[in-house]
């Protein structure tokens, strides 16, 4: 990932994942917590500073990502800095999630200014 305005990942959910267990057995599906946890993880790589201190303006899960007779799903996730119209020192990030071409989870991620961690 670089410091453009925006980038994409490509992640892998494997089907031993420890959460995938009990989210629910006999028909596994990622947990929603799971993919936003890689979509952090993704914005602090790329910008280079903690996603610590920050707030999910809005998210919208889609679709299920199922485990069902697969040993991993592969999701792309798309990242976008957005100007903020407000003085305020936070960042916008936009996200989307995809499955193949299917748009999975989306939505905004403001993270406060702080660079220094």
């Amino acid at each position: 990932m670089n410091d453009s305005q925006a980038t994409d990942k490509q992640i892998n959910i494997a089907s031993d994942h420890p959460s995938l267990a009990g989210h629910f057995p006999g028909n596994p599906l990622v947990p929603g917590v799971v993919i936003l946890d890689h979509v952090r993880q993704c914005i602090a790589q790329w910008k280079h500073f903690s996603v610590e201190a920050s707030s999910l303006k809005s998210v919208k899960f889609l679709s299920p990502v199922l485990m069902s007779d697969v040993s991993s799903q592969s999701l792309n996730i798309v990242l976008e800095e957005k100007k903020s119209l407000s003085s305020s020192q936070a960042i916008k990030i936009e996200f989307r999630c995809l499955q193949d071409d299917d748009l999975i989870v989306q939505g905004q991620w403001l993270i406060e200014a702080d660079r220094s961690k």
